[in-house]
Order: C-alpha cells, then sequence, then structure tokens
C-alpha cells in the first residue's frame, strides 16, 4: 500500500516536476507535505470518509488524493489550477467510498 511519501512522488509527477525514475527535491517534497493535511482533511469532509496519510494510503485512492493535492499546488509550481480535475478526483473518491447499506432492516423497539 502507498504511503505518505508516495503520495508526494505521485503529486509531483502530476504537476510534471519530476520526471520518472527521479527523487523528488526536497523543497518540493516539504511544499506539497506543508498542505498534505489540511487537503485531506478537507477532501474527507466533501466526500463523508477520513483519509490518513500518516498510515497506508488504500491504492484505488492514490490517483484522485494526488490529483487534489497537484490541483492546489499548481501555482507554486507556475501552474494554473483546474477545477474539473480537482471535481473529478473529489467524484472519484465519492464512488470509491463503501456503501454504508447492509441489507437488512432495522428492527425498531417502541415502548
Amino acid at each position: 500500500m502507498p504511503t505518505r511519501q508516495d503520495l508526494i512522488r505521485e503529486t509531483l509527477e502530476k504537476l510534471n516536476v519530476l520526471a520518472a525514475g527521479q527523487s523528488p527535491e526536497p523543497e518540493d517534497s516539504i511544499k506539497i507535505d506543508n498542505t498534505m493535511d489540511g487537503l485531506l482533511i478537507e477532501a474527507g469532509v466533501r466526500v463523508g470518509s477520513y483519509f490518513n496519510a500518516d498510515d497506508e494510503i488504500a491504492d484505488e485512492c492514490l490517483d484522485p488524493l494526488a490529483t487534489v493535492l497537484a490541483n492546489f499546488n499548481a501555482p507554486a509550481f507556475g501552474q494554473p489550477q483546474n477545477p474539473l480535475s480537482y471535481a473529478d478526483a473529489i467524484n472519484r473518491l465519492r464512488y470509491l467510498k463503501p456503501s454504508a447499506y447492509v441489507g437488512q432492516p432495522q428492527e425498531t423497539s417502541y415502548f
């Protein structure tokens, strides 16, 4: 499962700052890392889920979360933000959210 560093690397690749096989520059990693926790909380609120980058990240969430981070940090790397890619990433995260439906009706007790 991907880690926080993998998410930073994926974000930098989306920003075209990091070429394949290249190591991220420390200052670039710090820029992404400084905004990560707040953006993961914001994305979690929008999706109705919880994303914690301190632990391992689910494989299927890596790409959409990297898109969210890349969109926010794009101006710091001389690129414009793309609201459509952000909306698409949030929608993909909503789609990945597990359903709370378990298939059995709730029994009620009247008093």
